[in-house]
Formats: structure tokens, C-alpha cells, sequence
């Protein structure tokens, strides 16, 4: 009996040993992260770098990843842009001269706009988070976008609110930038053809900070909702705060961005309490909260809902890879994104390869998305659309 122990043991080990052997004789893929790891889109950036790290330690925990009968340890490297231009710009010459990469995500329409045709010139397969219908063309090749955007969602959003709620006198609020411009015309069109009111449409800087001057205005056009648009989730949460200072009793509405616990922390649980927002996971799902708690035990607190579509969008990226059967031929790579696809999301929903009806070309993950109210300092899941 002690003899079939020890050599059970011996097994054991050499089988351990041999696991060890592969990942480290692995050769390395790397993917880099180009996203506002601090300040206001911290949120998004922090999901962003966590989810790509999370997708890649389950598949080098696995061995690696296969292709083209050779093993890769996927390594992740991040670079903060504080969501600026300059920074974008100076994190991917490191990335792609220094580091050496050709697989990235690239977070915000800010960095997507000032890399567009960097990317398509070094031949980089890049995923991006950018609403702004801007970043593509019929020329892109090597951009995918992570998600549906506004201009897939609104629509049906804004029939959920009509069906849902009395209210129909609208103010729109969008940062000043490619971001807030593309999310403010959606956002106009949408709510005018189901029979809203738009009121008025207003611009702010990202690093404005004192916003009573600007909802005083508002306010006195008397809108029965204001919507904060792609507004970041500290700078959303700072909104709803104010413009509830000034007396406002009417419903706020996100419907861009998704971030219900920043927004929330920043509001305070009174202020926030009854607004509506989009969101890109079902909270309850047992495919997010498996993500989402990796992503508290590497990081010490809940993660904002960017960290599902990154996920996602990286398991979709290596399988193109996989498809491709050459982890150098990026071209080859982008191609196979139509083969990757259609595939199951960590929580079991469809992805499919699309886009070309709103962007004109079919270079973006289509999800599903979720409509959320905040009550008693938690939001909760009240619908679905796509």
C-alpha cells in the first residue's frame, strides 16, 4: 500500500513537473493594454488591464496557448494614457517598438482616433472600447471594436423608456470630445424619432469639475429627464451629486458607459438613487461574478463592467489567433475574426461579427446589453435589448 502511494506521489509530481516544463518552455505572446489607468477613466482602464490579464492567466494555466502546434504564454502589457493623445501615442511606440507587440487593446475613442492609422500601418490587431463611428472606415482591417455601441442599443433603449416611463422632456449632456459628439447626435436622433423632447444638447470639457452653472441652465428649461450620455463614472457620479444640489427631482438617465458603482460612489446613494443607465452585464450572472471576483482578489475592490466585453473580446481574439494557425501573420489573424465567430460570452449570450449597418464595415463584436436602476445603492436589472 505504501509502495502504490509512493509511486502514485511520484506520478503526481512528474506530471506537475512536466505542466511546469510546458508553460515555461512556452514562447511568449505579448498583448498590450493602452488605457486611462488613473484618474477619471480609471475605471474602464483598470477593467481593461485586469480583464485581459484574468483571460490570459486561465489560458497559460492551461498550458498556453496552441497554435500552430507550438504552445505561447500570453504575457500582458499595460501603459497608462490618462486619457490623452500624447500619451496614446507614446504608449504605443513603446509597445510595438520596445515590447515588441502586435496584439493590443486600445481603450478609449481618444487613443483609438490618434492610432487609427498607425495600426493599419504596422499591421497590429487592436480591440477597442470607442463608441465614436469615426474609428472606422471601409479601409479598417486590423481595428475591432468590443461591443455594440449606442447607435445599436439607443433605439431599442429608448422604447424601453417609453414603454416604461411617462416622462418625454429630454436634456442630452456629452463630454466635448470624438466620444461625446458621435454619442450626442445618436442620442438626439434616437429620442426624437420615439416621440421625446429634446430640450437642449450640452458640451462640457472632461476636465470640467464644477457643473452647477451648466445644469442652472438646464434646469430651468424644465426637462422631465437629463441623460449624462458617455460621461466617465467618477464625473457622471459628480453630476447627479450637483445637479441634485440645485434641486432637481426629475430622473437621470446614463446611457452610455455603463458604471453604476463608481456613479454611485462618487453621487452618493440618495443622489443616484432611481437613475437609469445601460449596462454591458447581467450582475447576477454567474459567468461576470466569476469574473468579477478574480478581479477583487487581484485588485482589492468590484470591477467596473468594462472587465466582461474585454474578457470576451480577448477569448475571441485568441481563438482567431488559434484560427489562424500563425501567431506572427496578423493578417491573416484579422482575417480569421469571421472564422472566431459566432461564439458564446462568459455569460452564455450570442457574439457575432457585425457592424456594417451603423459603421459600414464588420468590424465589431455585436452583444447584448441590459437596462439597469439604481435602488437603495444598487443596480438592478430590469430589461435586455440589442
Amino acid at each position: 500500500m505504501v509502495h502504490k502511494n509512493i509511486l502514485r506521489s511520484i506520478a503526481v509530481g512528474l506530471a506537475l513537473s512536466m505542466g511546469l516544463i510546458a508553460v515555461t518552455s512556452a514562447q511568449t505572446l505579448k498583448i498590450g493594454v493602452i488605457a486611462p489607468l488613473t484618474g477619471g477613466g480609471a475605471p474602464w482602464g483598470m477593467a481593461a488591464a485586469e480583464g485581459t490579464k484574468i483571460a490570459a492567466a486561465e489560458i497559460n494555466a492551461k498550458g498556453g496557448l496552441e497554435v500552430g502546434g507550438k504552445k505561447y504564454r500570453i504575457e500582458v502589457v499595460p501603459y497608462d494614457d490618462q486619457y490623452k493623445a500624447a500619451d496614446a501615442l507614446a504608449g504605443y511606440t513603446r509597445l510595438v517598438k520596445q515590447d515588441g507587440v502586435k496584439y493590443m487593446v486600445t481603450l478609449t475613442a481618444l487613443a483609438g482616433m490618434a492610432l487609427k492609422q498607425n495600426l493599419e500601418d504596422d499591421k497590429v490587431v487592436a480591440l477597442t472600447a470607442a463608441f465614436s463611428t469615426k474609428m472606422f472606415d471601409p479601409n479598417t482591417k486590423y481595428l475591432f471594436r468590443i461591443y455594440s455601441i449606442p447607435a445599436d442599443y439607443l433605439p431599442s433603449l429608448v422604447s424601453w423608456m417609453k414603454a416604461n416611463r411617462k416622462e418625454r422632456r429630454i436634456y442630452l449632456v456629452n463630454p466635448n470630445d470624438e466620444t461625446g459628439w458621435d454619442h450626442d447626435q445618436v442620442s438626439d436622433k434616437a429620442f426624437k424619432s420615439d416621440g421625446f423632447e429634446v430640450l437642449g444638447r450640452e458640451l462640457y470639457e472632461r476636465t470640467q469639475k464644477d457643473f452647477q452653472p451648466m445644469f442652472t441652465k438646464i434646469i430651468a428649461t424644465k426637462p422631465d429627464i437629463i441623460d449624462l450620455g458617455s460621461a466617465p463614472p467618477a464625473t457622471a457620479g459628480l453630476m447627479a451629486r450637483q445637479v441634485r444640489e440645485l434641486g432637481y427631482k426629475g430622473v437621470i438617465v446614463k446611457t452610455g458607459a455603463a458604471a453604476p458603482k463608481e456613479v454611485i460612489a462618487a453621487a452618493g446613494k440618495e443622489a443616484a438613487e432611481g437613475m437609469i443607465g445601460v449596462l454591458g452585464v447581467d450582475p447576477v450572472n454567474a459567468g461576470y461574478q466569476r469574473i468579477a471576483a478574480e478581479y477583487k482578489k487581484s485588485v482589492g475592490q468590484e470591477p467596473n463592467e468594462m472587465i466582461l466585453p474585454i474578457y470576451d473580446s480577448i477569448q475571441v481574439l485568441v481563438r482567431a489567433i488559434q484560427k489562424a494557425g500563425d501567431v506572427n501573420n496578423t493578417a491573416k489573424v484579422a482575417a480569421a475574426f469571421a472564422q472566431a465567430l459566432p461564439m458564446k460570452s462568459v455569460q452564455g449570450e450570442e457574439l457575432a461579427l457585425g457592424g456594417k449597418k451603423t459603421i459600414g464595415v464588420n468590424q465589431q463584436i455585436m452583444t447584448v446589453a441590459y437596462v439597469g436602476v439604481i435602488k437603495n445603492g444598487e443596480s438592478v436589472t430590469v430589461g435586455k435589448i440589442k
